[in-house]
């Protein structure tokens, strides 16, 4: 029996969960490797669990910004964040498609329910960050292509962007 995850990883595991993450990507979320042999398959595997948290990440951050739930002063963070998940998805869903696998469709609903505006929508903006941040972590050491692995180094400096800048916002400790 699998030892319970850290209540942080656990959170994370119920979000990219919640987002479609697959089920090999979740295996590393949750601790557990992937196999040992890594193949074209394992990339697919990240490259839809990866998919699904940017879906999930650009829905919160279009809610957001439709709603105008962001404080006035951060849209800023908020426009340019969602125009850096909307390349991280063009991109791995043409990786996908070169691989010759059909990419996952964003879910028809998140299940976000009604943000509160101001700090709480930030801090729903840096929970979707850090676990988009997290599983870029953790999987990166499982990718195999070349340019997969070139790609997501690039998304993961992104995501550590996206979190220092709502972490030093909300005023929390950045490192």
């Amino acid at each position: 029996m699998a030892e319970a995850a850290p209540p942080r990883r656990g959170f994370l595991v119920r979000l990219a969960a919640a987002a479609g993450v697959a089920p090999p990507a979740l295996g590393v979320i949750e601790g557990r490797a992937l196999a040992a042999s890594r193949d074209e398959g394992t990339d697919v595997a990240i490259l839809h669990g990866a998919l699904a948290l940017e879906n999930q990440a650009l829905a919160l951050y279009d809610l957001g910004l439709r709603r105008g739930l962001f404080p006035t002063g951060l849209r800023s963070y908020a426009v340019e964040f969602r125009g850096d998940h909307l390349g991280h998805r063009d991109t791995q869903v043409a990786l996908s498609r070169e691989r010759g696998a059909e990419p996952p469709e964003p879910l028809a609903d998140y299940g976000f329910g009604s943000l509160p505006a101001g700090d709480a929508m930030v801090r729903a903006a840096l929970q979707a960050e850090q676990a988009a941040q997290a599983a870029y972590a953790s999987l990166i050491s499982q990718i195999r292509s070349r340019d997969y692995l070139l790609s997501a180094g690039f998304i993961l400096v992104d995501e550590v962007r996206h979190t220092t800048v709502w972490r030093r916002v909300l005023g929390l400790k950045i490192y």
